[in-house]
């Protein structure tokens, strides 16, 4: 069963960097058994088409591009397997980078323009919503609705 696994795992991978439990569960749905999806895990891992570390460096960045906040990023990150102190340390080098503040205050205008005809505090409140949505978190939210 070997032989047949390592092509849908390179197909899975051929389609979008998966993490190391993502592809596994995507295998175990196929029906491959568990050494061999293991063995197969390993073989992608020595040959390092499948790394936990870079797929969550390139998630991150990926998703800052859209512009995420870092909650959701690490929820999403979770919710793909990844290891919590990988997360962490992945998030922690790219937060001394990346300007949180900044980026929901664009999105913030952005949006507070798009919202005519609206009594202000309802402004608020959706522009709340929209960026807590995004992944920011309360305090930097707070602070862009009082500089809007």
């Amino acid at each position: 069963m070997l032989v047949s696994c390592r092509p849908w795992a390179l197909r899975f991978l051929k389609i979008r960097p998966r993490s190391v439990a993502e592809l596994k569960e995507k295998l175990e749905k196929k029906g491959f058994e568990a050494k061999d999806i293991d063995q197969t895990i390993g073989w992608l891992q020595s040959t390092k088409l499948l790394d936990d570390r870079a797929f969550t460096k390139s998630w991150i960045q990926y998703r800052l591009a859209r512009p995420f906040g870092f909650r959701r990023i690490v929820l999403e990150l979770k919710d793909q397997g990844i290891d919590p102190a990988i997360i962490e340390e992945e998030i922690d080098a790219v937060k001394v980078q990346d300007d949180q503040h900044q980026t929901a205050l664009e999105l913030a205008k952005r949006r507070w323009q798009r919202l005519t005809g609206i009594e202000p505090q309802k402004k608020k409140k959706r522009i709340f919503d929209f960026l807590s949505r995004r992944g920011f978190g309360p305090d930097v939210i707070f602070k862009v609705l009082k500089q809007l």
